[in-house]
């Protein structure tokens, strides 16, 4: 009989929370927050990895203080219009 696979180590998975700790910069986060809630459904993992590279980006760069002109971020996502406008 063989053990369960354990599950991966907290440190490796990835969630908003980690993504907002890892940018740590209120603009950032904020933009993070404001293009994954307003993603149509079929976008929003699309918009998560994107941040998630970023985030992983700074996270790795952290000790260096990688400087945050230098990251390509995402361009802003359009407001859905509200229906009956």
């Amino acid at each position: 009989m063989t053990s369960p696979t354990p599950p991966p180590a907290a440190h490796t998975l990835w969630t908003v929370a980690r993504i907002c700790r890892a940018l740590n910069h209120t603009v950032l986060e904020r933009r993070f927050l404001t293009d994954l809630t307003h993603a149509p459904e079929p976008e929003v993992m699309s918009v998560f990895t994107t941040w998630r590279k970023i985030a992983a980006t700074i996270e790795q760069h952290a000790p260096s203080e990688a400087r945050l002109d230098d990251l390509a971020l995402p361009a802003p996502l359009q407001s859905p219009t509200p229906e009956g406008q």
